[in-house]
C-alpha cells in the first residue's frame, strides 16, 4: 500500500512517526514521512522517503521560547496562533506532496492532514501519544495543567478546550479546505481526531479512560528502546564515581540558557550529586561547567537512563516512557500541554516526587526534588520494578506497523 506520515511539531512528534514509517517500509508498503525542514537530515539517515512540510519549529520555538514558560493559558494562545498562520501552508503543501495514497496517518501539529486524506479518498487516522487528547469525562484535557480533575469539572474542561479549538483555528481550518475545494469542517475536533484514533502510549502508564467518545488502536509507544553505545567520554564519566543525575528538557525551548544552566547547577551542587546536562533545544550548558557534570548531545537514552540515579526532565511521551522502561526514577518539569499528564501519571505511578511546573523551577525546589530521590530506596525499587514489567511487555507484544492500519 501506499502510505503517507504527516507530523508537525519537535522532535518528540517526529521521531516515533519515522519509527513507524521504517516498519511500515520493512513490511513492503511504500511510505512518505512529510514533516518540517529541520528533520530532513534525520529522515535521510533512515533512508525512508521524504517531502519537507510546513516550517523549521525549532527556529519558530527559539524566536519565542519566553511562551513555554508562560503557563497554560500563554502557551495554548501561542499554540492557536501558530495553526492559524501554518495550517494554510500545511494544507497546500501537504497536497502538492502527496499525490495517491490509500492511507495518510497524522501526528503532532499537523492539522491538514484529515483534509488531504478527505481530498484523495484516502483512509485516514490520526496518532496520539497521549490520552489526553481523547474526549471523556474521566479524563482531564490536554490544555489543563491539572493531572485529574473531578468528572464535572472535566466535562466543563473539554467544553471550554472545543470552544477554543473551534474559535481559535476553526476559521483558518474552512478556509484552508475551501481552498482545496472541500466544505467546511461540522466538527473541528472530531474532523482532526477522525474516527478511530491510534494511541501511541504503553498501557500501563496510559490507560484509557472508561467513557471514549471514540474507538480507539493501542499500537505502543513508538519510540525505540534498543541500547546502543555511549560516547567513550561519557562511559568513562559514568564508570568515575556515583550514578549521576541527568537533567535535560528536550526539544523545549529557554529564553536565557546561561541563567538556566546556572539554575541547574546551583540544584546540583545543593543536592551534591553528579550530573549529565542534555544540551537540547534549551541550550543547557552555556556556563562553566564544575567537576562532576558533563554535557552532552543527542545520545542513547536507553543506555543512559538505565545507568542514572534519576531523569529530570520536561514530561514528553517519549522520555517519559523510556526512562520508566529503563527503571530510573523520574522528576518532572513539565512545560505545556500534555507534559502535566505525565506528571500526573509519574507521580500517580510512585515513579517520583511531585512536579515542579516550569515556571515554578527554582535551583531551591530542584536540589529538595534531587534529594527525596536520593534518599528513598522505595521510590528506586518501585521504578525498578515497573521498568522489568515494561521491558517483559515491550518483548512481548506486537509490532506498532502490524496494529496501526487495523
Amino acid at each position: 500500500m501506499r502510505i503517507a506520515l504527516a507530523a508537525d511539531g519537535t522532535r518528540g512528534d517526529i521521531h516515533p512517526m519515522l519509527a513507524l514509517a521504517r516498519g511500515l517500509a520493512r513490511r513492503g508498503h511504500h511510505v512518505l514521512l512529510c514533516a518540517p525542514p529541520n528533520f530532513a537530515d534525520d529522515v535521510a539517515r533512515c533512508g525512508v522517503d521524504f517531502h519537507p512540510v510546513g516550517t523549521d519549529v525549532r527556529v519558530y520555538l527559539e524566536s519565542r521560547a519566553e511562551i513555554l514558560h508562560g503557563g497554560a493559558l500563554v502557551s495554548l494562545g501561542e499554540g492557536q496562533r501558530y495553526l492559524r498562520e501554518h495550517v494554510g501552508i500545511q494544507m497546500r503543501e501537504l497536497a502538492r506532496a502527496i499525490e495517491h495514497a490509500d492511507w495518510i496517518l497524522g501526528a503532532g501539529s499537523q492539522f491538514a492532514a484529515s483534509s488531504v486524506a478527505e481530498l484523495l479518498g484516502a483512509r485516514y487516522r490520526m496518532v496520539a501519544y497521549c490520552p489526553s487528547l481523547l474526549r471523556s469525562r474521566d479524563q482531564t484535557p490536554f490544555a489543563v495543567p491539572r493531572g485529574e480533575l473531578p468528572r464535572w469539572v472535566n466535562r466543563a474542561a473539554w467544553w471550554g478546550v472545543e470552544t477554543l479549538v473551534r474559535r481559535g483555528l476553526g476559521g483558518a481550518i474552512d478556509d484552508a479546505r475551501v481552498s482545496l475545494g472541500l466544505a467546511p469542517a461540522r466538527d473541528i475536533y472530531r474532523l482532526l481526531l477522525g474516527e478511530r484514533p491510534a494511541l501511541a502510549a504503553e498501557a500501563i502508564l496510559a490507560p484509557l479512560a472508561r467513557d471514549l467518545e471514540c474507538r480507539v488502536v493501542r499500537i505502543g509507544c513508538l519510540h525505540p528502546f534498543e541500547a546502543e553505545p555511549l560516547p567513550p567520554k561519557l562511559e568513562a564519566f559514568l564508570d568515575a564515581g556515583d550514578p549521576p543525575v541527568y537533567v535535560g528538557f528536550g526539544s523545549m525551548t529557554d529564553p536565557d540558557p546561561e541563567a538556566a544552566t546556572r539554575l541547574v547547577l546551583d540544584a546540583v551542587e545543593r543536592a551534591g550529586v553528579r550530573a549529565v546536562l542534555s544540551q537540547g533545544w534549551a541550550g543547557l550548558g552555556r556556563a562553566p561547567l564544575p567537576e562532576g557534570v558533563m554535557l552532552v548531545g543527542p545520545v542513547c537514552h536507553a543506555s543512559l537512563f538505565a545507568r542514572v540515579l534519576a531523569v529530570v526532565h520536561h514530561g514528553g511521551a517519549g522520555t517519559t516512557t523510556t526512562a520508566a522502561r529503563a527503571g530510573a526514577p523520574q522528576i518532572l518539569v513539565p512545560h505545556v500541554v500534555d507534559q502535566f499528564h505525565w506528571a500526573h501519571r509519574v507521580r500517580r505511578l510512585g515513579l517520583g516526587p511531585p512536579a515542579i511546573a516550569r515556571r515554578r523551577l527554582s535551583a531551591e525546589r530542584l536540589a529538595a526534588a534531587i534529594g527525596a530521590v536520593r534518599d528513598n530506596e522505595v521510590l528506586a525499587e518501585r521504578a525498578a520494578e515497573l521498568g522489568a514489567r515494561l521491558r517483559a511487555e515491550l518483548g512481548a507484544r506486537p509490532d506498532p506497523a502490524d496494529l496501526v492500519l487495523s
